[in-house]
């Protein structure tokens, strides 16, 4: 039988001691935030050297950061320092013709990774 008893309890969580057998164990009992989830929107067409932008909404409990791969070769990360969310918007300009997938993969230290993507059909400009 495993019996956790609260050390301490914090604003930000809760730290337990756990008794199992004639062990102990710590553990931690996580209870901010929300289960990871991660939206990517960006726009369905685009126009060689037109910088696009891509929206990004992430929220979890404690995450790490996220990872662009924008399907050109091009890698963009951005560090979110144990934050609950993150959002706001990537710009990219592609510079030939093709369907790019853009993946966003976001890293969070309780739940793991969760990652979205868009493709993106970029033509030739007039």
């Amino acid at each position: 039988m495993t019996r956790c008893v609260p050390l301490f309890r914090a604003a930000l969580g809760a730290s337990f001691l756990c008794v199992a057998g004639t062990g102990l164990t710590s553990c931690y009992e996580d209870e901010i935030g929300t289960p990871l989830s991660i939206e990517l929107i960006g726009p369905e067409t685009g126009l060689v050297d037109e910088e696009l932008s891509v929206l990004y909404n992430v929220s979890g409990r404690r995450l790490n950061g996220i990872v662009f791969t924008w399907g050109d070769g091009t890698v963009d990360s951005l560090a979110t320092a144990g934050a609950q969310t993150a959002s706001g918007a990537r710009e990219h300009t592609y510079q030939s013709t093709g369907l790019y997938t853009v993946r966003a993969q976001a890293e969070d230290a309780v739940e793991g990774v969760a990652s979205a993507e868009v493709i993106i059909n970029i033509q030739q400009s007039q």
